[in-house]
C-alpha cells in the first residue's frame, strides 16, 4: 500500500513539474512576436515591402527575424542586439525605421517588455544613400544625422 501511494505521489509530482515547465516555456515565448501596421512602403534587408500589417517574429535564437505581411510575403532578416533602454516607458513594442527623403529602411525591432532591441544591418542600398547624402551634407558644411528616425508602435 505504501509503495503504491509513493508511486502515485511521484507520478503526481512529475506531472505537476512538467506542467510548470511547459507554462514557463510558453510564458517565455510571449515576447517573440509583434504586430504592426506600417503606413508606408519600406525596405527590410534587401527586400521592398508594401505598406500594411506585418507580423514580426523571432525565428531562431534571437538572431533571425521573420517579417510577414498580410499578403503572406515573408522576409527573413539577420539581427544583432541594439542599445538598451534607460526608462520603463521605452519598453513598448515598436518598429524603428531610418527615413532618407521618401525611402524608409527597417532598422530596429523592439519586443514588448524587452530592455534591448534587435537591429538589422544596413543594406547596400541604405549605405549608398547615406554615402551620397553624406557627400552633399559635407559639401554644404552641414553636420548631424543623415536620416530621420521613425517609430511605429506595435502590439503583441
Amino acid at each position: 500500500m505504501t509503495r503504491q501511494l509513493l508511486k502515485g505521489l511521484t507520478m503526481l509530482v512529475a506531472i505537476v513539474g512538467l506542467a510548470l515547465a511547459t507554462a514557463a516555456v510558453a510564458n517565455g515565448q510571449t515576447n517573440n512576436r509583434v504586430i504592426a501596421n506600417v503606413p508606408f512602403e519600406f525596405i527590410a534587408g534587401d527586400t521592398e515591402c508594401q505598406a500594411g500589417k506585418y507580423d514580426v517574429r523571432v525565428m531562431s535564437g534571437d538572431d533571425l527575424m521573420g517579417i510577414r505581411s498580410e499578403s503572406d510575403k515573408q522576409v527573413l532578416a539577420l539581427t544583432h542586439t541594439s542599445g538598451s533602454v534607460k526608462d520603463d516607458r521605452a519598453l513598448n513594442a515598436k518598429l524603428v525605421f531610418h527615413r532618407y527623403g521618401d525611402a524608409y529602411f527597417l532598422s530596429q525591432i523592439w519586443m514588448a517588455g524587452e530592455k534591448t532591441g534587435r537591429e538589422l544591418s544596413k543594406s547596400r542600398r541604405e549605405r549608398a544613400i547615406a554615402r551620397e547624402l553624406g557627400k552633399i551634407a559635407a559639401a554644404r558644411g552641414e553636420k548631424g544625422p543623415l536620416y530621420e528616425l521613425v517609430e511605429i508602435a506595435a502590439a503583441r
